[in-house]
């Protein structure tokens, strides 16, 4: 069955640990992708902002799906977006209250489709982490008000990086008995969690690609090295865990690649892929 879609986690997956890639190598493979019909996309938990940023050549030709799965685009455009509705918006900062307090908690990140807010009071070092993840970043003078001070924007995620001392796994079970049903939290790596609308996963974000292209799901390969790629790695026959993922993420995905994130393991497997498609 030919390839149709391509979709990539980011971190950990497609860049490398320094959060690099080799363009020169993505410059030949996307002219490949493109001379065969492939449509990519860069599926994330960082903003559409910063996927930009790093897609700059190539953003009118190919997908983006942010926030982990919270807001999608087709090149510039917005497809769709997956708001948090005040409410539960005010839910959630009320719960991390009562259970975190400030040195549980490193950066804490509320983002619109285009834009993200952090409170003033964050030092330079976690503001140059979050600028990395987001780019487009506004301090607020309290991000805990921000809900009322900004009522017409649709916030779309919030994001939760802990320190080191805090067990994420107890956080999953702490915040699970209080967060609305309508919300979702999911482990994005580097000790963040991500909080959006219940809807807003990679997989059902890929889904509504797949059914906006019309496509099988045997013709989608999708990458991926964490807890919240596992239902993007599930839709397909064609999924693959990174070598460098943890044994639990290679076991749910149908391959594994044979070279790491640091070693351009996804252009080489794509590269092998086109190959067997010819």
């Amino acid at each position: 069955m030919s390839i149709k879609l391509i979709a990539t986690d980011m971190d950990g997956t497609f860049l490398r640990d320094d959060h690099t890639y080799n363009h020169a190598l993505f410059a030949k493979v996307f002219r490949q992708l493109e001379r065969h019909n492939i449509y990519f996309v860069a599926a994330s938990g960082s903003s559409f902002p910063r996927l930009q940023r790093e897609f700059k050549d190539y953003t009118a030709k190919m997908g983006f799906i942010s926030q982990n799965g919270s807001v999608i685009h087709l090149g510039s455009k917005l497809f769709k977006s997956f708001p948090i509705d005040q409410e539960s918006l005010a839910r959630v900062i009320h719960v991390l209250d009562r259970f975190y307090g400030p040195q549980d908690i490193n950066q804490l990140v509320i983002s619109t489709s285009e834009k993200s807010y952090v409170d003033q009071g964050m030092s330079a070092h976690d503001f140059n982490i979050v600028k990395l993840f987001y780019e487009n970043v506004e301090r607020v003078p309290d991000i805990r008000q921000i809900f009322t001070q900004r009522p017409t924007e649709d916030f779309t995620k919030i994001s939760i990086n802990f320190a080191n001392h805090i067990d994420l796994k107890r956080v999953a079970t702490t915040l699970d008995g209080y967060l609305p049903p309508s919300l979702i939290m999911e482990n994005s790596g580097f000790n963040t969690d991500l909080i959006g609308n219940a809807a807003a996963t990679k997989q059902n974000a890929l889904s509504l690609l797949q059914s906006h292209f019309n496509l099988k799901a045997n013709e989608i390969v999708t990458f991926g090295d964490n807890e919240n790629d596992l239902g993007m790695l599930a839709m397909t026959s064609q999924s693959y865990a990174m070598q460098n993922a943890q044994p639990i993420i290679q076991i749910q995905a149908a391959h594994t690649t044979t070279i790491d994130n640091n070693h351009d393991g996804v252009l080489q497997t794509i590269n092998q892929l086109i190959k067997n498609e010819r």
